[in-house]
């Protein structure tokens, strides 16, 4: 048989893993101090080894005022956990309604005893604890989802979304317990203090995990792109190839006309400064249609149309052909030629399509540049 530690024994083990985790996260932040979302989470942490600390002086006699501060801090703490995670995102971290289940809370838990005092027949501090654990149900739900909702493929916040949901149930059977028998403190604390001992540490390392991610995404990502104008490479169209031909699209190959001849005239530097704006604005324009700009090499570009039309190439080719003849503003002028295709159930691969939009392409130069060919 299992033996259960006490509340007292749970809620130090829960008190010292939070400050481990909390010198963690701080030792981390005086690594790189513009990772600010790292002090949320430290705080968060703190919070709640307080919040541990401080129980020891409700046990000894709950009143309206501490305890609702404690059912409040609480929610404090997962409002820290979810405003560092937006912050990581390059959101806003409070916004206003990040902070509603504090209130809640600090009401919850003081509001039975103001009605008691008042002479309405209700238990306390029995019916304090059920508004407290109401309202972090409150919030361990609306904190879960929200780190869920915005997850997206990101393991390190799926995992934090889903052990700050996992401690609803536990609040729920307290509530439950609570409506059938009197119970004492110590014994409705056990539940949460058992769920601590497993979903604190996936918590912290569900968050600790996503800066890790990030700089596996970019790092992937710097791997496949050109590095002088920020368009996908090759490398990142053999990423995106399986996509398209599995769900067919359109290709147009874009080439600036006589490029050589603003090297030799204006030096590479400022052949360089076109390469970079010229595919800044593709990028933009393409981006606005889903598509994907890549840089075959030299003044040559490729942009990717997963699902498209001809119809939609052809306008998307004509937006960039106006842009590309408008100029930019310190640059020397140039134009631009390009060549239509779509993806055919035939094309085993897009250098085929990429093959047959060059031929259309060289039409474009062979008629005289500066158009495109479908």
């Amino acid at each position: 048989m299992f033996f259960i530690p006490d509340t007292d024994t749970l809620r130090l083990s829960s008190t010292l893993l939070t400050v481990a985790f909390t010198a963690v996260f701080l030792m981390l932040w005086l690594g790189r101090r513009q990772d600010r979302f790292l002090l949320h989470w430290a705080a968060s942490a703190a919070l709640y080894a307080g919040v541990l600390v401080a129980f020891e002086m409700f046990e000894r006699g709950p009143t309206p005022g501490l305890g609702g501060a404690l059912y409040a801090a609480l929610a404090g703490c997962n409002a820290l956990l979810l405003s560092g995670a937006r912050l990581f995102e390059g959101k806003r971290p409070f916004p206003a309604w990040l902070w509603l289940p504090l209130p809640l809370g600090f009401l919850g838990y003081a509001v039975p005893f103001w009605l008691a005092a008042a002479g309405m027949d209700l238990p306390v501090p029995e019916g304090g604890r059920i508004g407290g654990f109401l309202a972090l149900l409150v919030s361990v739900g609306s904190v879960g989802v929200l780190l869920l909702r915005g997850a997206h493929g990101r393991r390190g916040r799926r995992i934090a979304g889903l052990a700050v949901l996992a401690y609803a149930p536990g609040y729920v059977v307290a509530i439950l317990l609570q409506l059938q028998e009197e119970m004492a403190l110590q014994r409705i604390a056990l539940l949460p203090m058992l769920s601590d001992q497993v979903l604190l540490a996936i918590l912290y390392l569900g968050l600790l995990s996503m800066p890790g991610e990030r700089a596996e995404v970019e790092l992937r990502e710097a791997v496949q792109r050109d590095p002088l104008t920020g368009a996908w490479n090759r490398a990142g169209m053999a990423a995106l190839e399986p996509r398209l031909l599995a769900g067919g699209g359109a290709l147009i190959v874009i080439d600036i006309d006589h490029f050589k001849a603003i090297n030799d005239r204006h030096g590479h530097a400022v052949g360089d400064a076109v390469l970079s704006s010229f595919a800044a604005h593709m990028a933009a324009l393409a981006l606005e249609q889903g598509g994907r700009l890549v840089r075959l090499g030299g003044d040559e570009f490729v942009v990717l149309m997963a699902g498209a039309t001809m119809d939609a190439a052809e306008r998307l080719a004509t937006r960039m052909h106006g842009v590309a003849q408008a100029g930019i503003a310190g640059l020397p002028p140039y134009t631009i030629s390009l060549g239509l295709t779509l993806l055919g159930k035939a094309d085993r691969s897009l250098t085929e399509a990429i093959a047959r939009a060059d031929e259309r392409l060289y039409r474009a130069k062979f008629l005289g540049r500066n158009r495109m060919a479908s």
